[in-house]
């Protein structure tokens, strides 16, 4: 291993030993983080602030003024009163937000789906009187899952795409469904899960979630009627301008939109420039900024890679299921505090290449490290829809940690189950098993 690989490793397990630990400011450790990376010599300076004007980060600030002005005007809770009133109780209430966010992401980025529902997810928390951790938590966790029904559900999909078309020679497709197979059942279980759990393993946090989000004034303040459902309509049509942009290529990317619908709430009067300042939360924008560099240097540095053939080494000559498995397992740990994108695209390739060794067919494997990369449940660093709750929810580090290790465990379980039987490792012995997109399809 490189001096400068060793020294990224060693930066990322004291990160997370202090992020455990939660003695000092998250805020504080992830600001460090690059930092440290900086005067070892790992990264230049223009890497630790370049991520400050990510898209993720203008959409999540974007979205977080729509969001406030919902909630000033009280229709946040009006429609989250409208779509959750035939839920009785907190339990139902986990499983619909649970399977709502889900369908949702299956067509708009996790990170998109969080930042449209916090607002509507907060109104149901209001009008139903359930401290918001309890909605938020399975909000992240069904918008994380859900991506996993379509080919377009995160960039990951993609990657797992490419990857099985190009290393085949087109002799694999991958369908717009294809994941579903593994993705539907998924989304269920984590449903069925909070539904029953989920009051014993989400902790009850976060203000009286009437009050308006990030500061902004409590719903009930001077405004026009007209003004409440002119914002509604500033979010349907955000919403509908970011699922359109996968197919129309002339409409702008889903941060600019979100940036054109912040800027029309405050031109037509609904916020102040004051109260749309008010409504980011700095602690979801550190948390996005300033983890990105980590996840770069420890592909820069090899330290990735050295992870990547530690596992090959483990795993690769003990049979594809027993391969497939510890893959699975390195992937979900190191999405749990980098990238799920990178490591997604990490250990794609090198799923493929061990599978065709053993002579095994490689799509359970690769769509296995999909799945793995996409259950970023445990940290509020997997993924930027987790740090997104962290404020109204008034959660910390360790509150995922246990709704979201058991949620893992469900997930890990039905991966090995379904794949083998939807992707025969060896096709030739079991000729009556279609793949997922066939039996969709059908």
């Amino acid at each position: 291993m490189t001096p400068s690989a060793a020294i990224t490793l060693a930066v990322f397990l004291v990160a997370l030993a202090l992020f455990i630990a939660d003695f000092l400011p998250m805020g504080l450790v992830v600001f460090m983080v690059p930092m440290a990376l900086y005067f070892c010599g790992i990264i230049e300076a223009k890497e630790i602030f370049a991520p400050l004007v990510g898209q993720s980060i203008v959409l999540v600030v974007a979205m977080s003024v729509i969001g406030a002005a919902l909630f000033k005007t009280g229709m946040a809770e009006r429609i989250g009163r409208a779509l959750f009133r035939f839920c009785p109780g907190e339990r139902s209430l986990m499983l619909v937000v649970t399977l709502f966010s889900g369908l949702v992401s299956a067509f708009v980025s996790n990170t998109g789906t969080v930042a449209i529902l916090i607002p509507i997810i907060m109104g149901a928390a209001a009008s139903h009187v359930i401290r918001p951790s309890r909605l938020l938590i399975p909000l992240t966790a069904g918008a994380t899952l859900g991506g996993n029904i379509s080919v377009i559900g995160s960039p990951g999909n993609l990657i797992a795409k490419e990857t099985i078309e190009k290393f085949s020679e087109g002799a694999m497709g991958v369908r717009f469904f294809e994941y579903a197979g593994v993705g539907i059942p998924l989304l269920v279980a984590a449903a069925v899960f909070f539904a029953l759990v989920g009051p014993k393993l989400v902790p009850a946090k976060g203000g009286d979630a009437q009050a308006a989000q990030r500061g902004v004034v409590a719903k009930g303040s001077a405004l026009s009627a007209w003004q409440g459902w002119f914002t509604v309509a500033v979010l349907l049509l955000s919403v509908g301008a970011m699922i359109g942009a996968d197919y129309f290529k002339w409409l702008p990317p889903m941060h600019i939109t979100a940036c054109v619908g912040a800027v029309a709430v405050v031109l037509f009067g609904v916020l102040t420039q004051k109260e749309a300042f008010a409504a980011f939360d700095m602690q979801a924008v550190f948390l996005l900024s300033f983890m990105t560099p980590l996840g770069g240097a420890m592909i820069k540095t090899g330290a990735a890679q050295k992870i990547a053939d530690a596992v090959v080494g483990v795993g690769g000559g003990h049979g594809p299921l027993v391969m497939m498995a510890v893959l699975w397992l390195t992937v979900w740990g190191l999405t749990q505090v980098m990238s799920n994108t990178a490591t997604c695209a990490l250990f794609c390739p090198i799923g493929w290449t061990i599978a065709k060794t053993l002579g095994a067919d490689p799509r359970a494997v690769v769509i296995a490290i999909l799945i793995a990369s996409s259950v970023a449940v445990c940290t509020p660093l997997a993924i930027p829809a987790n740090s997104m709750i962290l404020e109204p929810g008034g959660l910390r580090f360790k509150d995922f940690f246990r709704p979201g290790i058991f949620l893992s465990a469900l997930a890990f379980l039905l991966s090995m189950v379904l794949l083998p039987i939807l992707y025969p490792f060896y096709p030739a012995a079991i000729p009556t098993v279609a793949s997922a997109g066939h039996l969709l399809a059908w």
